[in-house]
């Protein structure tokens, strides 16, 4: 764990989770790590094109929003790309919570399924 310490006083975000044992380590704006969560051990990284606006995982689908709006999914043990959804603009934040993508914007959130990308209905406040 020293490793991931040193990488949060870098400027690091990290995000971590437990369900598969990988954390998502976001170097805005462009990359996104994949760590070891019990060791940090480095798995690879992640370029998306568009950016890395925000980053979620939940150990097992790593979601990054783009600036643009766009989602991209990767799968969280090997970094393979799972597709892309496109909530539209405005959007400023993704989290991956017990296989849902939560995408984020003002008053708005976007449920979308983590394994195929199907949305799942939205809830307004």
């Amino acid at each position: 764990m020293k490793f991931l310490g040193r990488l949060a006083l870098l400027g690091f975000t990290i995000t971590t989770m437990s369900a598969a044992d990988v954390t998502a380590v976001m170097k805005s704006p462009s990359l996104v790590y994949r760590l070891k969560g019990s060791n940090g051990a480095f798995l690879g990284q992640i370029q998306p094109s568009g950016g890395v606006l925000s980053v979620g995982c939940d150990g097992e689908t790593i979601a990054i929003l783009s600036p643009h709006g766009v989602v991209s999914r990767y799968n969280a043990e090997s970094g393979a790309f799972m597709g892309q959804m496109q909530p539209g603009p405005g959007c400023n934040g993704v989290q991956v919570t017990g296989g849902v993508i939560l995408v984020q914007s003002p008053h708005l959130v976007r449920r979308y399924n983590a394994r195929n990308g199907a949305f799942m209905g939205q809830s307004q406040f």
